[in-house]
């Protein structure tokens, strides 16, 4: 997506969508629509103008339920990052919610399968928690839910093993390269830190 800013030497490794499969009523009636409007296509112009305007709405009202339907598909999206996880939720045409949880900040990540079309087409929700227990990010209906765990669980594994190996050496050289990887947001949450930590040592002295 041309809207999502990475961060420095961050790369997205999967980008997952809503199984097809589980939209498959909002398909269903956009097309119901659009077959009643050219069934009855004769007998609405048969009624005159009110008619007319009666199969002009019908298939308004399908194309409109079918382009929507794709929509939504195409942006309620969940992004797997090397270094954090993002997940968009478009909850209409003008309305959405973009959440992030970075990797040194999960403490769980579950998968779920429930019901008996879930369980035959295996597909299920996948839940982040952060340190504090709360559920950050719920993503519903995905494709393979076990198995997206367990990536998200690998690649939060290789973070923080890599974490920790970079700061087992030069602290300060190390923390000075992971400022490059920070936005202006929070390269000014560092600041005011050092900021911090910079006047109380000199108050020691």
């Amino acid at each position: 997506m041309t809207d999502l800013k990475l961060k420095e030497q961050e790369r997205i490794m999967d980008e997952i969508h809503q199984y097809g499969l589980t939209t498959f009523w909002s398909w269903f009636g956009g097309f119901l629509l659009l077959f009643c409007s050219a069934f009855f296509m004769f007998w609405f112009f048969e009624h005159g103008k009110w008619g007319q305007v009666g199969f002009a709405l019908l298939i308004t009202l399908g194309f409109f339920v079918l382009f929507r339907t794709y929509f939504l598909w195409k942006k309620n999206v969940f992004f797997i990052t090397t270094h954090r996880l993002i997940d968009i939720e478009r909850r209409g045409f003008f309305s959405s919610v973009v959440s992030e949880v970075p990797y040194d900040q999960i403490e769980d990540v579950s998968g779920k399968v429930t019901g008996f079309f879930g369980t035959i087409f295996r597909y299920g929700d996948v839940s982040v928690q952060t340190g504090s227990g709360k559920v950050k990010i719920v993503v519903p209906y995905v494709k393979y839910p076990l198995r997206l765990q367990q990536q998200i669980n690998e690649l939060r594994e290789r973070f923080l093993s890599r974490y920790s190996h970079d700061f087992s050496g030069d602290v300060a050289n190390t923390i000075i390269d992971k400022l490059y990887e920070l936005d202006l947001a929070e390269l000014r949450r560092v600041q005011k830190t050092m900021d911090k930590r910079i006047a109380k040592l000199v108050n020691e002295e």
